[in-house]
């Protein structure tokens, strides 16, 4: 065999390992693209929620803190601190507004002491019909109460029922309450995902969920559409996970 044809042979044995190496990149590429396509998503629906549930624990210590410097503010106690019952809601907001870096303010309408049209229609919480849900699946309309966006971008909404911090709530009595959305506009807008709630009490802060108000065993459980699983109970339930 001559030099050429020894040279043509050794290239066509080269180009056919070529061709087989190819192939099987070829093969392990689609294999893992079907892997990936089956783990991302669990992937990252985990990490998501470990995300908001992480920033929840961080939202609460903060709103936490910015409550037992209001009630400082007032001699110890939020009894009588904010009058008016529900009218009183416009101030408490005002109140939180000075202890927390805020981006917008929303005044809530007449009802509820303020001069605005709630924080729904100023841009401060989910706007029109099933904007926002419960853990179960039921939508839930625009709110009209004082609210605030922090500079986290997180939504606040704020709601006295009794002014003088008496209204039963589990084994404790209330002022009232905040609920925030600590992801904002975006997406999923579930109470019991990036919704929560906290009572104010005449002395504290106490997630729902806690101490009687909102069984997280029948109100925090995913995957179930039974109408007591709005949600609420999360609030507590995995601030102490």
């Amino acid at each position: 065999m001559n030099f050429i044809a020894k040279m043509q042979q050794s290239n066509n044995k080269l180009v056919r390992k070529l061709g087989f190496t190819l192939a099987e990149t070829l093969i392990v590429i689609a294999i893992i693209g079907i892997i990936a396509s089956i783990v991302t998503p669990m992937l990252f629906g985990t990490t998501s929620d470990a995300e908001l549930k992480a920033k929840w624990k961080k939202e609460y210590s903060d709103l936490a803190q910015a409550t037992m410097m209001i009630v400082a503010d007032n001699g110890g106690t939020l009894a009588g601190a904010f009058p008016g019952d529900v009218a009183g809601s416009e101030d408490l907001k005002n109140a939180y507004a000075e202890k927390l870096n805020i981006i917008k303010d929303c005044s809530g309408t007449s009802g509820y002491g303020g001069t605005g049209s709630g924080a729904s229609t100023e841009g401060c919480w989910h706007s029109g019909t099933n904007s926002w849900y419960r853990l179960n699946g039921t939508g839930i309309e625009s709110q009209v109460n004082p609210g605030l966006i922090l500079n986290n971008g997180s939504l606040m909404r704020f709601y006295i029922e009794e002014s003088h911090c008496s209204y039963a709530a589990g084994d404790y009595t209330r002022c009232g309450w905040i609920s925030i959305d600590i992801n904002g506009f975006k997406k999923p807008n579930i109470i019991g995902k990036d919704i929560f709630y906290a009572s104010i009490t005449s002395n504290t802060l106490i997630p729902w969920g806690a101490r009687g108000w909102y069984d997280p065993s029948t109100t925090c459980v995913e995957g179930s559409t039974a109408t007591d699983n709005r949600g609420e109970g999360c609030s507590a339930k995995y601030l102490y996970e």
